[in-house]
């Protein structure tokens, strides 16, 4: 199970690079982003978020149980706010993955981040880094496609 969770442990990281490279490309909108969820200081979250996403991914890549446990409690406050959002029926931007993101936070973001909160769990398999065998692959692989599918349904 350690190659199935260091797998998990890569992606999250993968995807936490992508979504701080995109608010630090462009600063601006994600402040705008974070001000208009209702987050005190959005200009230096802008930072701040991004930052604490590319410490994550490092995490998951060099101690990957560490990475899954700060990955599982970030991505808890990031779904807490979008929940917020969500329950009083504001109708903004996530902007999660920067500039690129501007569909107005929905329910669909709410399972795309419980989706991410189990790639976390699974990171805690992974006790250290691992070279992923070959049977790590299938599961890992049919579970990406599965939620993958999930999430493309509920957008619809």
């Amino acid at each position: 199970m350690a190659g199935f969770g260091y797998l998990c442990a890569l992606a999250l990281a993968a995807l936490f690079v992508r979504a701080a490279a995109a608010k630090l490309a462009r600063p601006r909108e994600a402040a705008a982003g974070f001000g208009a969820l209702g987050l005190p200081a959005a200009p230096a979250l802008a930072f701040a978020v991004p930052a604490a996403e590319l410490v994550t991914a490092a995490l998951l890549v060099a101690a990957p149980t560490t990475g899954g446990l700060v990955a599982f409690l970030l991505l808890v406050a990031f779904t807490a706010v979008l929940a917020t959002a969500v329950g009083e029926g504001r109708a903004v931007p996530c902007r999660c993955f920067g500039a690129a993101s501007a569909e107005p936070v929905s329910p669909a973001d709410l399972v795309r981040n419980a989706l991410l909160e189990a790639l976390a769990v699974g990171a805690l398999l992974a006790t250290r880094p691992i070279a992923p065998g070959s049977a790590a692959v299938p599961p890992f692989l049919a579970l990406f496609v599965a939620g993958s599918l999930l999430l493309r349904a509920i957008r619809r």
